[in-house]
This record gives C-alpha cells, structure tokens and sequence, in this order.
C-alpha cells in the first residue's frame, strides 16, 4: 500500500537524518514539493498571464533568489523577455501524472496539476516542437492522464515531423537559411523524429509515417554515427552536395554566433540517454528486434565495466560531461578526448531510465548498471540542502563556481525535472 505524501515526506527526513539514503519516493516527493512551493514564475510576460516555471532558484534566502544567470547572479526584473523554458512545464506536468498514477489516493498536488495542466496546453497549443522525444512524453502523458488533448497532440507533433519538416529528397531533417543551403542538423535531435515517427505510425495507423522515421533514422546512422566509438556526433552540416544530393561525409558542424561557439564535435552525454530511450521505445511499440539492438549497442560499451571511452568516473560515480572529436567531418573525426571537468547533474540520469527500461527486455542485463546509476542519484547528485539537484557540477558532486566566484549551488528545474523521471520509472512496473 502507497504510504500517504506527508507520511512519505516525514519518512524521508527521518532517513536523511539517519544519514540513510532516501528512497526514490522521498525524493520525488521532495521535489515536486519544492517546485510547487518555489517553483511557479507568476510574470504576466509569460504564457500571457499564465506564468510557468523559474530556471531556477537558491532555496531558503527570503526573498527567494531566482533565475541565476552565467554570472552567478539572477536576472532581475528587468530582463525582457524573462528566461523561461517551456520544457521543463513539460516535465513538471508529466511528474505530476507519474505521482498522480502512483498515488491516486493523494491530493497534494491536484492543484499543481490543474495549474500546469493549463499552462503546458497554451504551450502546446500549435504543436510545433522540433525535439522528437516531445512525441514520447506527450504519448505516456495521455496514458497516464487519460486526457486525450495529450494524444491528438502528439498526433499533430508527427504530422508536423512528416509533412513540414522531413525532406523528401534525401530521407532526412534538416535545417537551411540563405546564408546555409546545404543544411545541418542537431543529431540527437534528428534521430529522435524519426524514431517518433516510426512509433506514430504503428499508434495511428500511418504507414508512411513509420517509413519516413525508418528513412531518417538510417541516414542518422549512415551519416553521423561512429560505430568505432559506439557513439552518434552532436552536430552535422553541408547536408547537400552543390547537385542537391546527400554528402556521404558531412563536415562536423561548427559556428559561432556572437560570443558563444557551437561545436557539432563536442558530445555532451545528457542526450545520450534520451537517444536510446527513443530507440527502446521503437522496440515496445514494433516488437522488431532491431531496435533493441541498436539500444544495446550505445549502452553496452557505456557500462562501468565496459566504459570503453572512459565516460564513468570510477571514482566519483556518474557520468562525465561528454566527449570531443576534434576532426573535420564524419569519415575523419579525429580521436575522442574526454570532457572531464564537469557533470550534467540532472540529464544524464536518462541514461539510467535508459538503463532500466533496457535491463526488462534483455534479462536484467543493466540490473548493475540500474544499481549504480540510482544509487548515485540518490547519494550524489541530490543536493539535501536545496531538495534538488543541480544543472552542472565538479567531477566529484560538489556545486560548481561561476566566474564571478559566486557558488552555483541553486537547483534547476530541468535536473530535476530528467531525474525524477529516471525515478517515477524505477517505481513504476511500466517499462515505458
């Protein structure tokens, strides 16, 4: 029997203060109460008049601190348009139907729920997302929900995929500007519409969805990824030939704009996870073997004990921020150098909702992996003081330092938004 959530909560603080590890539970708990008590933005700026969640705050100043910037200072009031991410209401939303659906008995957060619950649908109003795995949330929402706003939308999120955004003349998505004609494209991006549309397919009926994901989903592979290292590039570019043909060998996609530099090279791992829960949810929904195994082949060498590329820090625990391949295009990446002086607190916990999902199809083979991955979670990543988690950190778990010296110890909503997600999974016998 589900334990009621003030029981839950006043457990959790027991174990904390036994300097036990908390359990799953607590800490969902533990963080849908801090957004709900910390998290809502009321500016009439946003959503018109709707408002929506902070990008973060320092919990426990009063006033409260929020929307700290890369200077290790908040915004203020005079930033406009305020930074909001229309992705972490999402999340949030989505949090609250995986307690819901595990609690049902619980009302602590229906209020939460009918407050984001209008929120996220203003947001999703024109459905013209262009992350795949928008597709797989909108999907398990309208499960879990039963609100079948979350399904149609998700229906008209392929559609937008298939009809508006995949290119006909070479079976993949990209984007082009008067100054870029030959394209380029985010990969992980690009990989998640297709493996969406191939789900879209089978859930409505629309062959030719599933065949154009199917279409973009091989070129990804033929064009971005690097079967040596078991990994996908971040970024591709010269899409076309000057015949409007696909180059076989994309240059790796690097730009700057104003002072910040894009480098298609550098992989950051918080993607890594999502990617492979596209390519495991294709599998659920097709049943075809070959999805499994192309999960299998980015998890496998990811493992601790494989960690093939040195990803795991074997000493801290958890995952470094990701890889660089310094090369020119795809045929010639050059050698990876590891990116080990920070972690991605919060994202790259997909890979242990990743791990789980994949350990129920191949006979608990990740059960190790599962283990570890939680147990970091709830040992390392989450930050007791702020009941959350942070967006970067040091190697060994400890808050970062802006250039101004400030200490980055305030928790974001879109940590903690992927973590309790990888949570809500290990508590639920659901395998999406």
């Amino acid at each position: 029997m589900r334990l009621p959530a003030t029981l839950l909560f006043v457990t959790a603080l027991a174990s904390m203060a036994r300097a036990e590890l908390p359990t799953p539970e607590a800490l969902e708990l533990a963080m849908l109460g801090n957004i709900k008590e910390h998290g809502f933005n009321p500016d009439p700026r946003i959503n018109e008049g709707l408002g929506g969640l902070w990008i973060n705050w320092r919990t426990g100043p009063r006033p409260l601190l929020v929307n700290f910037n890369g200077s290790g200072e908040p915004d203020g009031a005079k930033v406009d348009p305020p930074r909001h991410d229309d992705l972490t209401d999402l999340r949030y939303l989505h949090n609250l139907f995986n307690w819901k659906h595990q609690h049902p008995a619980d009302t602590s957060f229906d209020d939460e729920i009918k407050r984001y619950d209008a929120i996220v649908k203003h947001e999703l109003r024109n459905a013209r997302n262009e992350r795949g795995w928008i597709y797989d949330e909108l999907i398990h929402m309208a499960r879990l929900s039963g609100d079948a706003f979350f399904r149609d939308t998700a229906r008209r999120q392929a559609e937008y995929f298939a009809t508006k955004q995949y290119r006909e003349d070479v079976g993949c998505v990209f984007k082009t500007s008067k100054d870029d004609k030959a394209g380029h494209y985010r990969v992980d991006l690009a990989l998640e519409i297709g493996c969406a549309l191939v789900q879209a397919g089978w859930e409505f009926q629309q062959p030719d969805w599933s065949a154009k994901g199917g279409r973009i989903v091989s070129f990804v592979y033929d064009h971005a990824y690097l079967a040596e290292h078991h990994l996908f590039l971040a970024q591709m570019a010269g899409v076309l030939l000057p015949d409007g043909t696909a180059n076989p060998n994309e240059p790796i996609y690097r730009a700057k704009v104003k002072h910040y530099l894009t480098n298609g090279g550098n992989v950051r791992f918080g993607g890594v996870g999502q990617t492979a829960l596209s390519l495991l949810h294709c599998y659920i929904v097709t049943k075809d073997p070959v999805w499994l195994d192309r999960a299998n082949d980015l998890l496998e060498p990811l493992t601790a004990d494989k960690n093939s590329l040195g990803l795991w820090d074997k000493e801290h625990g958890g995952y470094f921020t990701g890889v660089e391949f310094s090369g020119p295009d795809f045929q010639k990446p050059g050698k990876p150098r590891l990116l080990d002086k920070s972690k991605e607190c919060g994202r790259q916990f997909h890979m242990l909702q990743a791990f789980h999902v994949a350990s129920q199809f191949t006979g608990g083979k990740y059960r190790p992996m599962v283990d570890a991955m939680r147990r970091v979670l709830l040992e390392k990543a989450w930050f007791a003081p702020g009941q959350g988690v942070f967006y970067e950190c040091e190697p060994d778990w400890s808050p970062r330092k802006a250039k101004s010296g400030a200490v980055c110890d305030w928790v974001t909503t879109e940590a903690m938004g992927c973590s309790m997600m990888a949570l809500f999974a290990l508590t639920d016998p659901d395998p999406w």
